[in-house]
């Protein structure tokens, strides 16, 4: 038994506008046609869902798109980049969570008028990262 969009999009939560856009970029077509209406195979559900889990992971629609195309070693070499750049994102994340924690309980009340701050910035203007600006400061 074949799906409508609607179907597909009860199913998975997903709406119709972003299936439509799915079926443009080719990631899940539709296994027919009756008078011009999409109608999808039961496994479009779980292709759907396994767009959602990649997009939940940090994954784009285009890099998702290469990763069901892609061979076993290409899938490897796809999962090691994500992981560096997940691993990059979470050291920013932190640097950022230390300055906010410290603009939070800086001494001078307002994180303008805090000299180490300041310096902080200085630091950036001078090239230094936000992490070893913030090291020098301190």
């Amino acid at each position: 038994m074949l799906l409508s969009i609607g179907e597909l999009s009860e199913r998975t939560g997903v709406p119709t506008s972003a299936l439509r856009y799915y079926d443009e970029i080719g990631l899940v077509r539709p296994a027919a046609r009756a008078a011009g209406r999409r109608r999808y195979a039961q496994s479009a559900v779980r292709d759907v869902g396994l767009i959602l889990f990649f997009r939940d992971i940090g994954f784009s629609l285009t890099e998702i798109g290469r990763f069901i195309a892609g061979e076993r070693q290409g899938r490897r070499e796809m999962i090691d980049h994500k992981l560096a750049e997940l691993a990059e994102r979470q050291d920013r994340i932190e640097v950022a969570r230390t300055a906010l924690e410290h603009g939070r309980r800086c001494p001078a009340s307002d994180p303008m008028k805090c000299s180490r701050f300041w310096s902080i910035i200085e630091g950036r203007l001078h090239g230094l990262s936000a992490e070893e600006s913030h090291e020098r400061a301190h």
